[in-house]
């Protein structure tokens, strides 16, 4: 899939870190903004890069990446999500972040993703936000992802979004 020139795929374990660091990038342009999305230490705890190593494993740590073979996107897809009742087929989508340098990469991501999703067979393309991020929830709603309820894993709060597949 393609779109910019841009491919999503699968990740290989040697590209686990690079998108890794993706992540990492994310989350010091979240801190240095003051928004409280993924809490450094908090995240790390629970999203080492050893849980992205097993989702390489497990085939469903995802790449958008540009055509020079650098990351723009990096999401883990999950065919399955206890976060969420049962209802419907869905792919879901975790640990979503944008290189804070290519504006639009995150919405090219959740476009191709909607495309992998619909060839799957599936209904939805689901995922969750931080509930204390209005910017976001504004932006998901935007895109097409309606609000389904409220969440919570530890100490982080969420609010569960899908967009329909039609």
């Amino acid at each position: 899939m393609t779109d910019q020139g841009e491919v999503l795929r699968l990740a290989s374990l040697e590209e686990a870190p690079r998108l890794f660091q993706l992540i990492l990038r994310r989350i010091t342009w979240l801190e240095e903004r003051g928004i409280r999305q993924w809490e450094r230490d908090d995240y790390l705890t629970y999203y080492p890069l050893t849980y992205f190593q097993e989702r390489v494993r497990n085939g469903e740590l995802y790449g958008l990446w540009r055509p020079d073979g650098a990351p723009n996107v990096v999401a883990v897809l999950l065919e399955e999500d206890d976060r969420w009742p049962a209802g419907g087929s869905a792919l879901y989508i975790h640990n979503l972040a944008a290189n804070p340098d290519a504006p639009g990469a995150g919405e090219r991501m959740l476009r191709q993703c909607m495309a992998l999703a619909k060839a799957m067979g599936k209904d939805y393309l689901r995922l969750d936000c931080g509930r204390n991020n209005p910017a976001l929830n504004d932006y998901y709603e935007r895109l097409g992802f309606s609000y389904v309820g409220p969440m919570e894993v530890g100490s982080y709060q969420g609010n569960l979004r899908q967009r329909p597949l039609l």
